[in-house]
């Protein structure tokens, strides 16, 4: 079964989202039958709440936030790839994604971002803080792919807490190739502040060699280092962490522009290093990891 939040719109003359974003947010479900046949459709958020829940074995619930140029299906075989992953290594909670309006266009990237910062706060009270009062309480994080890094940032600084509730905040944050500023991310900046706050640990992944990431920062961001690409600064939470995933890219048996950027949906070694980092591993004990000058290495 699959579950998903979306903030496209939806014709319903076709039966099909779009790429616009949308006014309100649609929850849908889709489960598969024998073979490629698969069903399913929009539910009420009560329902999609009840069945999120369901789907959760251990009380957790991950949150996949997709990037730029991400169509839906995309979306839907990357949140698929992931939940395979993950429960390859032991991760029993649920896998939601949150589906945003990504034009699935590589040109559009100014027009992407402009949807991501509309739409970033409803990850937080339309998807996120739909649990955030379980009794006992859910643990929840959030993965976030690319530009969906930078949707985060927006949505998790853009909502405050309610007066009189205690702080809201996930478990577990991670950035997988995140297309936002490196200086962001510096001790005392404002996305630092952000997801010390928000989260009690953030992970970023980065790969040394994403192309895609390349010309986000030397050409579309006017050279603004990207943390998906160059990593977080030198100066950082002590609950923020890098790992870089440069060696495992290389190892990797596809090689390309596109696939420097998104190959950590189809590594193993990038899955079983998630399922650690959600069941809580201490940064220093993860046997996926090699410590080199201090800095935390994806073994290849």
């Amino acid at each position: 079964m699959t579950l998903f939040a979306s903030r496209r719109t939806y014709n319903a003359q076709t039966n099909r989202f779009t790429n616009n974003a949308a006014a309100l947010t649609r929850y849908v479900q889709i489960t598969s039958s024998a073979g490629a046949v698969s069903k399913g459709g929009i539910i009420s958020r009560a329902d999609w709440h009840r069945e999120v829940l369901r789907a959760s074995q251990s009380r957790e619930i991950l949150f996949f936030v997709h990037g730029f140029n991400t169509s839906q299906t995309t979306m839907l075989h990357r949140l698929a790839a992931l939940e395979q992953g993950l429960r390859k290594h032991g991760y029993r909670g649920a896998v939601v994604g949150f589906d945003w309006p990504s034009d699935g266009n590589v040109l559009a990237y100014d027009s992407d971002r402009n949807d991501a910062k509309k739409v970033a706060p409803y990850l937080v009270t339309e998807t996120i803080g739909l649990f955030l009062n379980e009794n006992p309480r859910f643990k929840l994080h959030v993965l976030a792919h690319s530009m969906g890094a930078y949707l985060t940032l927006r949505g998790f600084s853009g909502v405050g807490d309610a007066p009189g509730a205690r702080k809201w905040d996930v478990d577990q944050a991670i950035f997988a190739a995140a297309d936002v500023d490196v200086e962001w991310m510096r001790k005392g900046a404002w996305g630092s502040l952000v997801m010390d706050r928000r989260s009690n640990r953030l992970t970023n992944y980065y790969n040394g060699n994403d192309a895609v990431l390349q010309l986000s920062g030397d050409f579309i961001n006017g050279g603004r280092r990207r943390a998906g690409r160059k990593g977080l600064p030198d100066l950082v939470e002590k609950d923020q962490v890098d790992v870089d995933a440069t060696q495992r890219y290389a190892a990797f048996p596809q090689k390309g522009a596109q696939i420097s950027h998104r190959f950590y949906f189809g590594d193993d070694g990038f899955f079983k290093d998630v399922a650690l980092t959600l069941a809580g591993t201490a940064a220093a004990d993860m046997p996926t990891r090699l410590i080199t000058n201090g800095d935390a290495v994806l073994k290849a």
